[in-house]
């Protein structure tokens, strides 16, 4: 036996509904989902203009300090120039936990 509304058409009943609640339905789920792509897109957006922040613990073996390697969890490898600021800072960090901000610059030079 076939369903009561014909075929496979967008306009037959949907659980017992009338063809025209059905349609109305597909309209109004693709309202919320063209909502939520929306709201999605706008979030990554706002993020790429505010930066990035990771949190880990700091870890380095002597050799990867020595070349300016440093790892952030297990998840991020970072490598800095050997002997500037940075990287005493980074060497005096190991073993701690850190949080690394990547920020848009506001000014111009």
């Amino acid at each position: 036996m076939r369903p009561r509304g014909g075929g496979r058409g967008l306009f037959r009943a949907a659980r017992g509904r009338p063809a025209a609640q059905a349609v109305e339905m597909v309209g109004m789920k693709r309202i919320v989902a063209i909502v939520i792509v929306g709201l999605v897109l706008a979030g990554l957006g706002l993020a790429a203009q505010q930066g990035f922040t990771m949190r880990g613990r700091l870890g380095a073996t002597d050799q990867e300090v020595q070349e300016g390697y440093f790892a952030i969890d297990s998840q991020t490898m970072i490598v800095v120039k050997p002997g500037s600021d940075f990287h005493r800072y980074l060497r005096s960090k190991i073993g701690q936990r850190v949080r690394l901000s990547i920020e848009p610059e506001t000014g111009s030079e």
